[in-house]
């Protein structure tokens, strides 16, 4: 799992919170260092924040969709506003979580979209 948020508590706490559930969790702090990491791994499901800088999160899920060994990976956005404002861009996303969220909100929609109890 790779978790991109720019914000060091948000991932921090991701990072425990899955990890405490048994995910192996990977993550990066802006889309770009998410690209970088994902010519390494394939994950079962990412966890991605729209609003960041460098690269936004619907920026770095159209590079994650056009890839081919990446396009059918899972992508939950981490979102301060309902993904019918992002219009169009909406649609590389499987599922969001709008903040501020609870952590086991996070980990439910985790669990259903990846398909494991």
């Amino acid at each position: 799992m790779l978790v991109v948020d720019d914000s060091p508590t948000i991932v921090q706490a991701a990072y425990d919170e899955l990890n405490d559930q048994g995910y192996e969790v990977e993550v990066a702090y802006d889309g770009m260092e998410a690209l970088k990491l994902l010519e390494k791994m394939v994950p079962d499901i990412i966890i991605l924040d729209i609003e960041m800088p460098k690269m936004k999160g619907y920026e770095t899920a159209e590079k994650i969709r056009s890839n081919p060994a990446l396009a059918k990976v899972p992508l939950i956005a981490l979102t301060a506003v309902s993904l019918k404002t992002l219009g169009e861009k909406a649609k590389f996303f499987d599922a969001y979580l709008v903040k501020p969220f609870g952590f086991e909100e996070m980990i439910e929609l985790v669990r259903k979209t990846i398909g494991r109890p």
